[in-house]
């Protein structure tokens, strides 16, 4: 395995776990197919930075996002622990059949995390998280498309190529948490760079409105570090980032035996025609040479 490989399959385990400490333990925790239980819980007074999520947290409860909430938790909960072993060679190469049921049950996932996910964005009051979210979802199912089709066709590089994008892409999930927690931690501590640093006079509403911009960020962030850090991948895969080859010297030494070469030529072609003219001027003479003879003959 080499040290990109290592990396790879490091931070892929690290964005794992912070998945399960800041996500999915937290709704199991929660009790997330319980609404009443949740909207109940949501009432309860909060501080400062937990205030605002709170909030964000109330709007998942609502009428409208709830039936978009629970299957697109569900659908996380069996992508984030199955899609690994589609990563791992040995079960790859030895486990066909469940390789490919195995595929073909996440596809399925993916689509329902999708249009669930589509439509949890459709109906947020941010418009941040709407365009994050429709891209990400617009990019997943063609990543998906593309490794379905491949697969049919049994096109194994391909759709190995496409599924690997796919799973990167993903990421943004998992990278959300990690950004958000970035976001948060200096902040805490008290550093005033990016937002302001509030305290115990500032209104409900600025702690809100703080907690939601932090929320915001991450999601850009999650989406640009996934996608670059995934092409960054391929490509290397590809031999893209490799140390590039010098050819300055040889585009030098392609002219210098072209010109050799024409003039190897050139050279040729003035034989050819000194030959050719000169077996011309030989046989004249020969000719004249032999009309003289024949009027001596005839004179004599």
């Amino acid at each position: 395995m080499s040290c990109r490989h290592r990396l790879v399959a490091i931070c892929l385990f690290l964005l794992y776990i912070i998945t399960w400490m800041f996500s999915m333990s937290g709704e199991f925790k929660n009790r997330f197919w319980d609404k009443k239980y949740n909207l109940k819980r949501v009432e309860e007074p909060k501080e400062e930075l937990a205030l605002g999520f709170n909030e964000i947290t109330k709007s998942y409860f609502s009428d409208l996002r709830y039936y978009y909430f629970v299957p697109h938790i569900v659908g996380a909960i069996f992508w984030w622990n199955l899609y690994f072993f589609q990563l791992i060679p040995k079960i790859r190469h030895n486990y066909k059949k469940f390789h490919r049921m195995l595929g073909r049950f996440l596809l399925v996932v993916l689509l329902v995390q999708n249009v669930t996910g589509f439509c949890m964005a459709a109906t947020t009051k941010s418009h941040i998280v709407k365009f994050v979210s429709y891209l990400l979802c617009f990019a997943s199912i063609f990543c998906v498309t593309q490794a379905w089709r491949y697969a049919y066709y049994r096109d194994i590089p391909k759709h190995k190529h496409w599924a690997i994008r796919l799973v990167g892409y993903m990421q943004t999930i998992s990278l959300q948490r990690f950004w958000l927690g970035m976001l948060i931690v200096p902040h805490s501590m008290g550093w005033d760079g990016l937002y302001p640093l509030l305290d115990d006079d500032s209104t409900d509403n600025e702690w809100i409105s703080m907690t939601e911009t932090m929320f915001d960020d991450s999601f850009v962030l999650a989406i640009l570090s996934a996608f670059l850090f995934t092409e960054w991948y391929l490509a290397a895969e590809q031999g893209m980032t490799e140390p590039a080859i010098d050819n300055r010297n040889k585009e030098q030494q392609e002219v210098q035996n072209s010109d050799a070469t024409d003039d190897a030529e050139k050279e040729e072609i003035d034989e050819v025609d000194h030959a050719f003219n000169g077996g011309e001027m030989e046989g004249e003479m020969t000719a004249e040479s032999d009309s003289g003879h024949n009027k001596e003959e005839v004179l004599y």
